[in-house]
């Protein structure tokens, strides 16, 4: 094979015009490419961080949120505790008045039974007298002394 001017020719021109591609086209090309990329890691690290932040605050809230129905559910518990300790405290103290109210009521009873008793036992003794006479066609008397106390 034979080289000759025309071979030089072409091997300058080529390497005239990588050159010149080089400058125009591939340097600019490659420096978009690594801004290109640079901004896409720019951004995946900050998608990055902002998806840890963000899992950061969702821990955060469910752990307050956690805490929040952990104290809820204690304060009700306690008032309902409260509130049942009042409300038998209402009871105990209703049942004693209560109690307290049919004693005193069972003690007028008797006393009003003990009152009545001697105007009834004259009253009785009263019929049985009007009914023996009646029965009997003449006067009967019974003493005063006698007590129906004990008849049923």
């Amino acid at each position: 094979m034979e080289f000759n001017a025309t071979f030089l020719v072409s091997i300058v021109s080529f390497l005239l015009f990588v050159g010149i591609m080089n400058k125009i086209f591939y340097i600019p090309l490659t420096d978009v490419i690594a801004k290109r990329n640079d901004l896409l890691d720019t951004n995946y690290s900050d998608a990055k961080k902002f998806d840890d932040d963000a899992r950061a605050i969702l821990t955060d809230r469910d752990n307050r949120l956690g805490e929040a129905d952990t104290k809820s559910r204690k304060l009700i518990s306690d008032r309902i505790e409260s509130e049942n300790s009042k409300g038998k405290a209402l009871t105990d103290e209703a049942s004693k008045k209560s109690a307290q109210d049919i004693k005193s009521r069972k003690a007028a009873l008797e006393q009003e039974k003990e009152a009545a008793a001697p105007v009834l036992n004259s009253k009785v003794i009263g019929l049985a007298e009007s009914i023996a006479s009646k029965v009997m066609g003449m006067d009967v008397k019974i003493p005063e002394t006698v007590s129906l106390d004990g008849v049923k």
